[in-house]
């Protein structure tokens, strides 16, 4: 398209003001849309309007290539983040200078800036071990057991609490009790006493009421404790998905119809 000269950019923002389309105006200068947007918000403001071009310098560099390999080299030599980076860029000790193979000093940058060009180099965020998830399933039942407790829930200004427990084979519904507290590890194992069977493993979460005292108990009735990883309760999505029904189905609809 063609770039037009001051008095056409002009008069195009007046035709606009006038009352003329943007789109209109467009096909009539042959120009894009954007372009009449872009000239008439620079044509709105206070003073003498200019419809000339900018002048179109180049930045001058912040971060030179020296910079950068600063940066590079503290992050692959000590492992730092963008703060303690950006602190060793003003002022890092003497003893620490000698291990660095660019060292610069003096030079104020932001973390962003620090960030970016750790991104650049594909050094910035944190390692992490990977981890090879392992993932419960069982092949018959009785095998695996998942149980966990569903909580707290309010009806008419009181606190409730479901433990639910699910067979991770057959998906059967072994557990699904209401309690005015949170249930303690003893009223826990008295309801997995009273079911007529019990399972090889039995699967939960990481929480205060299942620790030594649970532990104990799966070991006098030969069972095996496991947990779930922390913040991925995918390890317990079997149970995880009964409790969501017993919300929906019943749990809900106790709140809004408690009759």
């Amino acid at each position: 398209m063609p770039r037009l000269k001051p008095n056409e950019r002009r008069q195009m923002v007046k035709l606009v003001r006038a009352g003329m389309g943007k789109k209109l105006a467009a096909e009539v200068f042959g120009v894009s849309r954007q372009t009449v947007w872009k000239w008439c918000k620079r044509a709105h403001h206070r003073g003498r309007e200019s419809f000339k071009d900018l002048p179109r310098r180049s930045k001058k560099r912040k971060i030179t290539q020296k910079v950068e390999d600063a940066i590079v080299a503290l992050r692959t030599t000590f492992g730092w983040g963008t703060a303690r980076i950006q602190q060793a860029l003003f002022n890092i000790p003497k003893f620490m200078r000698g291990k660095l193979s660019v060292c610069v000093q003096g030079v104020s940058l932001s973390r962003t800036s620090i960030n970016k060009v750790l991104k650049e180099y594909q050094l910035n965020g944190y390692g992490r071990e990977e981890k090879a998830w392992k993932f419960f399933r069982a092949k018959e039942s009785d095998e695996l057991w998942q149980l966990d407790i569903k909580g707290p829930f309010w009806l008419h200004g009181q606190k409730y609490w479901f433990p639910v427990c699910v067979d991770d084979y057959s998906r059967y519904l072994l557990i699904c009790e209401r309690f005015d507290h949170e249930p303690t590890t003893k009223e826990l194992t008295e309801l997995l006493e009273n079911l007529p069977r019990k399972p090889e493993k039995i699967l939960t979460d990481n929480g205060n009421q299942l620790k030594l005292k649970w532990k104990q108990w799966c070991k006098d009735n030969a069972i095996e404790p496991l947990y779930a990883h922390p913040y991925y309760p995918q390890d317990k999505g079997k149970v995880e998905r009964t409790i969501r029904n017993v919300a929906e189905e019943f749990v809900n609809l106790l709140i809004k119809f408690p009759e």
